[in-house]
């Protein structure tokens, strides 16, 4: 009987069973669909804070020139030309975490050289350790000027340029390695050290003698002090140099005019003004190469004085390498080698690649500009410029096209530029 009664009970059981797998097959699916909200939302929520780590800022400038004949200065000739000076960068900071960003630049530019190809600037990580002591690796700007971080960001500079004279003598603007940067603070200014070390490869194509460079062992440091209105700076770098190419001019090699493993220095100190109308700025520079590359001095200073959105401008800079009587010498003893050996094509090889030495690494020169740049928009400003460039003495002023034509002893350059950032 017992039997009988079990086995009537299984219709009922098998019902209940049906009903309680119904009833959770309901709750899971109700389950199931929470999760995914949960899920879609959380998901949205980390896309948006991935999104806002990301910050991505933009710069642009659209330089205009021509000069009154072919002498070079700065890329100008006698033709209209839209590319030199002209750049578009980009660059993205990612935020780690607190203490930790990663920052990389992107630059395309439309000099002769690089023909608007992008190239990476800046690509570093950055960590604060202390809210006074920030250390920096990877590609770094090399901090030997008053404006080495603004270098491409013409917004950023009063003129349609930064003055060639100091800033174009030296061709390595990056370097590979890391630095630090501590701040002290003081009552009413604070004071900035900075050590840094690395390297740099030079590319053929960032230079006009198409020669690969290296720099080696680069260390110096910065020391800067600033109270908003009034910036003192100095600073002080040195590396070791090589390259195994001869340097090329006008398609054919020189002869004696590869490094190895020489001894470079650089030397500088720059004050700014910056009040509330009248705007000072002015640096001084001394690089030292060791062998047949020009050791050279220069300076300029700036001055500007704001009127609501319009700022004219004056800026007088001046170069003059020091070493001209050791191309002197080497070439004269060249040429005398030539004469005794007419019949050696080595000697005369020598001869001739020293006397071009001479006439292009010899520098002298003085340029005066006027201009006026007008603030049109808050991230937007144009531009316009008027550069004479004299006082060669016994060079061609270290510009190529005076260097051919013996009867240029000056040019004039005609500049308009329109800078933005976003």
């Amino acid at each position: 009987m017992m039997t009988i009664k079990a086995f009537r009970l299984l219709p009922l059981a098998a019902l209940c069973a049906l009903s309680g797998q119904a009833n959770a097959t309901s709750t899971t699916d109700a389950r199931i669909s929470e999760l995914e909200n949960q899920i879609s939302v959380l998901t949205e929520q980390q896309q948006s804070s991935v999104a806002d780590r990301f910050q991505f800022d933009g710069f642009a400038s659209l330089n205009l020139q021509v000069a009154n004949n072919k002498a070079g200065y700065v890329g100008a000739t006698d033709k209209l030309n839209l590319d030199e000076g002209s750049l578009f960068g980009l660059q993205t900071v990612f935020t780690v975490n607190d203490s930790t960003q990663a920052t990389v630049q992107l630059v395309s530019r439309g000099t002769e050289l690089e023909n608007w190809k992008p190239q990476i600037e800046w690509a570093f990580i950055s960590h604060e350790f202390t809210p006074n002591l920030k250390g920096r690796a990877g590609k770094l700007r090399l901090p030997l000027f008053m404006l080495s971080d603004y270098l491409e960001v013409g917004y950023a500079q009063l003129g349609v340029r930064v003055p060639n004279e100091v800033y174009g003598n030296v061709v390595a603007t990056s370097f590979t390695g890391a630095d630090m940067l501590y701040d002290i603070e003081l009552d009413d200014s604070s004071i900035q050290l900075q050590g840094f070390a690395g390297s740099h490869n030079l590319s053929s194509d960032k230079t006009k003698f198409r020669a690969q460079t290296t720099f080696d062992q680069i260390y110096g440091g910065v020391v800067s002090w600033t109270n908003d209105t009034v910036t003192l700076r100095s600073s002080y770098a040195q590396a070791k140099v090589t390259s195994q190419d001869n340097w090329t001019l006008g398609g054919k090699p020189l002869a004696a005019t590869t490094f190895n493993d020489d001894p470079a220095k650089f030397y500088g100190i720059g004050a700014r003004f910056d009040g509330e109308n009248l705007f000072v700025m002015s640096e001084v520079t001394r690089t030292e190469t060791q062998g047949f590359y020009p050791d050279a001095d220069a300076a300029y200073v700036t001055a500007g004085y704001r009127i609501e959105s319009v700022t004219p401008y004056f800026t007088v800079s001046h170069l003059k390498t020091k070493d001209n009587d050791d191309r002197k010498k080497a070439s004269a003893q060249a040429v005398a080698n030539s004469m005794k050996n007419p019949k050696d094509p080595a000697a005369a090889y020598l001869a001739g690649s020293t006397q071009l030495q001479q006439a292009v690494l010899d520098m002298q020169r003085t340029s005066y500009s006027v201009g006026a740049r007008w603030d049109v928009y808050t991230n937007m400003a144009l531009k316009a410029d008027m550069t004479y460039v004299t006082n060669f003495g016994d060079t061609n002023g270290g510009l190529a096209g005076a260097a051919k034509d013996q009867s240029i002893d000056d040019t004039m350059v005609y500049t308009v530029k329109l800078d933005v950032v976003f």
